[in-house]
This record gives structure tokens, C-alpha cells and sequence, in this order.
């Protein structure tokens, strides 16, 4: 039967309902009971370039006019109100999981782009400290010198396991399939090889089953490794991840366990539909966007099916669960993308570092909550290892604090006087390359005779850097005026009013402190060495 757009319309909206009522069920009332000190389970969960515009418990705010007059790329133009309509609906079980936790509003991660800032995540440490600017270091790995925080639990009786992404091993060798199977996707086709030593297996986790590129093809990916073998997956990756997710958590028994669940989506490719149960909940008109929607979804479900199944092992109220992404959406997204910010993926406006944050421990976390203070993604392995009781050798250096104490509602204080970003203020995912990904769409979904060329490399981007406190944001970027940009982010998230010439005196503050931030930082492994002293000179004049 074939249905009109009227009533796919509210098929969508009655199932997405179910969705939500399933999840409220399931979260409301944990029924497990614990000791006080039995150590909990940890679930990070890590989405990837998805911006703070696409969960509906961030969209109370929007300024639909402001929003109408962006910059939308060909391929996700649309009703905004559908697009608006579909974020709310497409993440229901983690919509809940922040009504039943805490959503801290001012969250960041280290990096605006996925290697630098899970590598941030991992160690707890600035990226910059072991001379990751870019994903171009990052493809060198984490330098095997520094010690992983996963290994601090695995060495405490924890069970760990990496499930989907790891951006952080120094890629050796890229292999690929058969020219027979070959398609124009290079993420059908390529297998990024680890050096030894620096797989997750190596870096402290018992479990891998991850994939070392940047992204991960939706469907059948060759590039998956189940510890040091690469194997085959065919089917929906997003499936995949969720089952090995499942099948950790029987394994390890009677251990508490740590398991690091880094969902592909929504990073490309997203040319290839979601299976059909997902695909049908939404109509924006665009079946692009819809594809997008249908993606997370399908991860939204997935973090449902581990929720309601710590349920039943009586483990749920026992787990302390992050949800995260590794950065903010990029210009190729439908709307909202980031919502009222400025910028994306890649650049240190708020746009590309400020992210949603959900944290979930009813033994700790007061259901319902909301915080603006500023906190870090360097900050959740630190407050997970401080709740299991687990001491961060002074050695490791750590940057990331313990915010259980912001988390739990016991204070709004940050641990932060400021939080710092340097590298390059990347326009690959930016609207000005439009034309860029525009023909690489095209190129890929056989529209096209041959690739674009990108003008806006990563690794050819100019030197930017940011300073953030509680309320201020401080911004520059290397455009010849070596003027930085002050923004009061509090009350103007979109930072389109440059207050630096009201504010001398905190320019000076903000720019002194970033320059005794930044200039002990090592260089660059791989980025831009003619650029890097721009980062420290810009703010020493």
C-alpha cells in the first residue's frame, strides 16, 4: 500500500512516539541494587559529526529566521520545519537518556576535527601536548610513550573494549579489495592497516572491533579488524556495532566493564540508504535528508537496545553512560546542523567544538538536570576513573578534571579557568567548500565524469586558535590582520558581534594566557610547520 506524504508524515510521528515511550520505560526505573562501592560500568558513547542542531532537547532556542538565511549545501536543502521536525524525532532514546540524566549546555571537545579530539578523549591530555594539530598528525597515532587511560582500567580489573571507530593508530598502509568491487567510494574500497603497537588491542583494551580510517562504509565494510585480523561484515555496520556492543557486555561477566561504542554516523558515507524501518519515520521531502536522519536513528535504536539490556542484567543503574560527539556537524548536513552556532567541523568557532553532552548515573546524577558550566571531553575519563576509584598517575599528565561534582549538581564551578584549541582553522567542512562536496557527491554517485579537486585541504589551512572561559570566547585566525576576535558566547552563540575593541583589557588577559598556554607546545607532527609559529606569535605580539 502506498502511502500519501500526509499520513508517512504521522506514521513517522506515531512510531517515533512508541520509540520515546519505550525508552522512558525503559530508563525511568533502574532496579538494580548495589553496593556502595562496587565499581561501576562505564558505555562511552561517541557520535561522529554530529552537531548540538540535532537532538531535540537542543532546539528550545532556534532562530528560525536566523536559520533560514544560512548557507544550505544543494544535496540537504528543504522545509526547515520538516528538518527541524526530524531532529526532534530522530534520537528519542538518547533524548530520554538526558531527561533521565544531566545535559551540560557548555560542552567542548580538545579538537574541532575526529583524530585530534578522540585522541584528547583517550589520554585526557591537549592533543597539541604530544603534537597533534590536524587529522594529518593524527594519522602518525597516538606516540606510543603515553600511556592510554583505557589501560588504567584494564589494569583495575575493568573489561575494555573499542567498538567501532579508533582514528587514533599511525596508519602503515592502506590495502584495498578486488578492482572488481571496487565503487568511486574510497570507503568501499580501502583498508587503513595499523603499525604494531598501535591498535587498541595494544593501547589498553582486551576488545577491538574497529576500523582505523576517518570513516566507515554503511554497508558490507572491508575495513573492519577484530583485534589484529581484519575480517569481513556484511550487512549495516551501525548493526554491527550495537551486537558487538551486546556481546561485550555478556562477555565480560562478572567484571565491570569499560567499552568505548563509536558509532560511524553521521560522517560520510551517507550516499546509501538505511535499511527501510528507519528510512520510512521520516518525510522532509529530500531524501538525502532523510537518509541522514534515518542514520542516526538507526544508532539512536541501537543505544536503546544496550540500555534496555543493562536493564534486564540489572546493571543500568550501575553504569555510568556519556554520550558525546567527537566534534560539530559539517556544512554537508541537512538542518539544524549545529543550530544557533557559528561555524563547523574544523573551525574553532563554536560551531566545531562545542557538542552535545549527555551524562546518566542514577546513583550519582540527579534525573532532569541541566548545567552551563563549562566542561571538557578531556574530562570523562578522569571522572569516570575517579568514580571507579582508579588514580591518574601524576606522570600521565593528565589535562581532563574530575566533574562529577558538576555532574551530580554539587557545584556549577568549572575546574577550567580557561579552555584552549590551536591548529588549523580547516574551510574543508565549511560552507565556502560547497562546490567541493557538491561535486564529490556527484562524483561518487556516478553523476559526474571524474572528482573535484578540493581547494580547501586540511592541511593547506591557515593557523587559528581559541581561548574560552565560562563566558568569553577569544578567536583568531591567520587572515594578515592579526587582529583576534572577542565573542561573549553567553549571549552570543551565533558570535557575530566582535567586542574585542570594548573589551581591550581582556583581549590582553585571554591573549596572554593562550600565549602561556601555547608556547611550550611541541610542533606540529605533520601540519603546516611554515604556519605553526604563527600560533605562537600571533598572540607573544
Amino acid at each position: 500500500m502506498k502511502l500519501s506524504a500526509g499520513r508517512k508524515t504521522l506514521l513517522a510521528s506515531l512510531i517515533a512516539t512508541v520509540c520515546s515511550t519505550i525508552a522512558s520505560n525503559v530508563l525511568a526505573a533502574p532496579t538494580s541494587v548495589v553496593s556502595g562501592n562496587e565499581k561501576p560500568n562505564v558505555l562511552l558513547v561517541i557520535m561522529d559529526d554530529l552537531g548540538t542542531g540535532q537532538l531535540d532537547f537542543t532546539l528550545n532556542n532556534l532562530d528560525k529566521k536566523v536559520l533560514s538565511q544560512r548557507s544550505v549545501p544543494v544535496r540537504y536543502q528543504g522545509d526547515l520545519d520538516k528538518m527541524i521536525d526530524a531532529a526532534q524525532r530522530a534520537m528519542p532514546n538518547v533524548a530520554q537518556l538526558a531527561q533521565n540524566g544531566v545535559k551540560m549546555t557548555n560542552a567542548f571537545v580538545a579538537h574541532p576535527v575526529c583524530g585530534p579530539s578522540r585522541a584528547g578523549i583517550y589520554t585526557g591530555r591537549y592533543p597539541t601536548s604530544f603534537g597533534t594539530y590536524s587529522n594529518d598528525d593524527a594519522i602518525k597515532g597516538i606516540p606510543l610513550d603515553i600511556k592510554l587511560l583505557p589501560a588504567l582500567f584494564q589494569e583495575n580489573g575493568y573489561a575494555t573494549a573499542n567498538i567501532g571507530k579508533w582514528h587514533n593508530s599511525r596508519i602503515d598502509k592502506k590495502n584495498y579489495v578486488a578492482d572488481d568491487v571496487k565503487t568511486r567510494d574510497y570507503h568501499d574500497n580501502m583498508i587503513s592497516v595499523s603499525e604494531p603497537g598501535y591498535e587498541p588491542e595494544k593501547r589498553g583494551f582486551d576488545y577491538s572491533y574497529s576500523y582505523y580510517a576517518s570513516g566507515a562504509a554503511l554497508w558490507n565494510s572491508p575495513a573492519i579488524w577484530r583485534n589484529s585480523q581484519n575480517i569481513s561484515a556484511p550487512g549495516y555496520l551501525t548493526h554491527h556495532l550495537t551486537d558487538e556492543t551486546l556481546k561485550f557486555i555478556d562477555r565480560a561477566g562478572q567484571k565491570p566493564f569499560f567499552i568505548s561504542l563509536a558509532y560511524s554516523v553521521p560522517h560520510i558515507p551517507l550516499e546509501q540508504a538505511s535499511p527501510a524501518k528507519y528510512m520510512e519515520r521520516f518525510n522532509t521531502g529530500n531524501v538525502e535528508a532523510d537518509k541522514y536522519f534515518a542514520a542516526i536513528n538507526a544508532a539512536d535504536e541501537g543505544i536503546g537496545k544496550i540500555i534496555n539490556y543493562l536493564k534486564e542484567k540489572n546493571e543500568l543503574e550501575n553504569t555510568l553512560i556519556f554520550f558525546i560527539s567527537d566534534n560539530g556537524a559539517v556544512n554537508e548536513s541537512p538542518m539544524p546542523m549545529n543550530g544557533m552556532d557559528r561555524g563547523y567541523k574544523g573551525q574553532m568557532y563554536n560551531g566545531g567544538v562545542h557538542i552535545p553532552f549527555v551524562a546518566y548515573w542514577p546513583k550519582k546524577i540527579p534525573a532532569g538536570t541541566q548545567s552551563d558550566t563549562l566542561i571538557s571531553a578531556l574530562d570523562i575519563l578522569p571522572t569516570a576513573l575517579h568514580a571507579a576509584g582508579i588514580t591518574i598517575p601524576d606522570e600521565m599528565n593528565v589535562d581532563g578534571k574530575d566533574i562529577m561534582p558538576v555532574l551530580a549538581g554539587k557545584t556549577k564551578t568549572s575546574p577550567h579557568q580557561y579552555l584552549y584549541w590551536a591548529g588549523p582553522g580547516a574551510k574543508h567542512y565549511s560552507e565556502e567548500n560547497q562546490p567541493f562536496w557538491y561535486g564529490y557527491w556527484k562524483w561518487i554517485t556516478y553523476n559526474n565524469p571524474s572528482a573535484p579537486k578540493n581547494p580547501n585541504l586540511e592541511k593547506l589551512s591557515k593557523a587559528s586558535w581559541a581561548i574560552r572561559d565560562q563566558e568569553w570566547t577569544l578567536y583568531f585566525y591567520d587572515d594578515g590582520t592579526n587582529t583576534p576576535k572577542l565573542f561573549n558566547d553567553k549571549q552570543d552563540p551565533m558570535e557575530s558581534k566582535d567586542l574585542a575593541a570594548q573589551f581591550p583589557e581582556r583581549v590582553k588577559v585571554m591573549k596572554t594566557a593562550f600565549y602561556e598556554w601555547i608556547k611550550d607546545k611541541p610542533k606540529p607532527v605533520a601540519w603546516g610547520q611554515d604556519r605553526f609559529h604563527i600560533l605562537e606569535e600571533s598572540a607573544k605580539k
